[in-house]
């Protein structure tokens, strides 16, 4: 089995059992916008962002973000970025970045869709960010092909050393008796890099400071409750659960660049 095939079949092994689903109340897959907005969390001396800044034009460079949500990737290039183009399937998202870009004195474009699909509505830009994605998507080698196609530089990816919702492992069992998967890993998703042919540098990091929102207890009990795809009134098992047993978060991430192909 090559690399790209194991990273699919890891990820198809989190699809949650359809009896599950159809009792859900919301989808288990949306997200809060505020969780990833813009805020005075956002810290500009990451290591991720400084793997970034280091290939950026000293002015004038633009910077693509693809799965940008309120656009935290792109915002912590401005500057030297002074053009940031965001993608991402949710409107609410797109409103925050361009909200965000206005607030940094940023130029900014947004492109609503999936990644790869619009990849011919985007503009090529000197580099591509896209962090925390890509445990999303399992047709991985269309997709990384098509970020080195719209980066003049440089691609940076940023992903936990683990898969995020692992966190939610120790709940599923409590709440459904069933066992969720682990993998892939960011060790996974470097061997897809190599078995692609692209030269990846790779750097570790601890995990950044998240938006003040996932602070907030009563957030954190509404995020559960749609991950578990547990109705409302639940809510007060959650909360009495979330008091022992805090989700496991990643506390690594795993920084990626390789150089663009962009004409």
């Amino acid at each position: 089995m090559t690399a790209v095939e194991r990273w699919a079949e890891s990820l198809a092994e989190w699809a949650i059992p359809e009896h599950i689903i159809e009792q859900a109340p919301r989808s288990p897959w949306a997200h809060d916008t505020a969780t990833f907005a813009v805020d005075d969390t956002l810290d500009r001396s990451v290591l991720s962002a400084e793997v970034a800044r280091a290939v950026l034009p000293k002015t004038g460079g633009s910077v693509l973000d693809i799965g940008c949500g309120g656009g935290r990737a792109a915002m912590s290039l401005v500057p030297p970025a002074e053009r940031v183009v965001g993608v991402d399937q949710d409107p609410a998202m797109l409103a925050a970045f361009t909200s965000a870009a206005a607030d940094v004195g940023a130029r900014s474009m947004t492109i609503q869709g999936m990644w790869p699909d619009v990849v011919l509505d985007t503009p090529i830009c000197d580099v591509v960010v896209c962090h925390h994605v890509a445990y999303n998507v399992a047709e991985i080698e269309p997709f990384l092909g098509a970020l080195t196609g719209r980066a003049r530089l440089a691609v940076v990816m940023v992903l936990p050393t683990s898969h995020p919702q692992a966190a939610w492992n120790n709940a599923w069992r409590r709440f459904w008796n069933i066992e969720r998967p682990t993998g892939p890993t960011s060790h996974d998703f470097a061997a897809v890099l190599a078995e692609m042919g692209l030269d990846a540098e790779r750097w570790e990091m601890p995990r950044p400071p998240l938006a003040r929102h996932t602070s907030d207890p009563a957030g954190q009990v509404q995020s559960t409750l749609r991950r578990l795809c547990l109705p409302d009134d639940r809510a007060d098992e959650v909360a009495e659960f979330l008091e022992l047993h805090e989700p496991e978060w990643p506390t690594m991430h795993s920084v990626f660049r390789w150089p663009g192909d962009a004409a």
